[in-house]
């Protein structure tokens, strides 16, 4: 199995993945992307670090939901446009943020695959017979 197809699993097939083919303790208290380092990890898969950086994402991603969540109940509880605005611009300016993070992640990621390999050793020329 690879890098890219233990990524594209869902939690629930992850979790078994580390139960049966590891010896990995506590797998339910992974995150994904963490559950992926292990298991690539213990079955010997090169992990690729250049992966957009989930924790920030995921980290932005936490707190648009929480705004959202406010702006519902200010909505429900009183009408107040300043606040529910002022939230809102918030929400799109860290959609934004997330954005742009995986674009940085994205070119970092091509960067890394475009670097060449260590140039190879130049060859020795026998010395000259006289």
């Amino acid at each position: 199995m690879e890098l890219k197809e233990l990524r594209k699993l869902p939690m629930p097939k992850l979790r078994d993945v580390a139960k049966q083919e590891t010896d990995l303790k506590n797998v339910i208290a992974l995150e994904k992307e963490e559950l992926v380092k292990a298991i690539a990890a213990a079955q010997g898969i090169p992990y690729d670090e250049t992966h957009k950086d989930l924790n920030a994402i995921h980290a932005v991603k936490q707190d648009i939901r929480a705004l959202q969540k406010q702006k519902v109940e200010l909505l429900t509880s009183s009408a107040d446009r300043k606040k529910i605005k002022k939230l809102r611009r918030k929400v799109n300016f860290m959609k934004r943020v997330t954005r742009h993070l995986a674009h940085d992640a994205k070119l970092a990621a091509a960067v890394a695959a475009a670097k060449p390999a260590a140039p190879a050793a130049p060859a020795q020329t026998p010395p000259a017979a006289s």
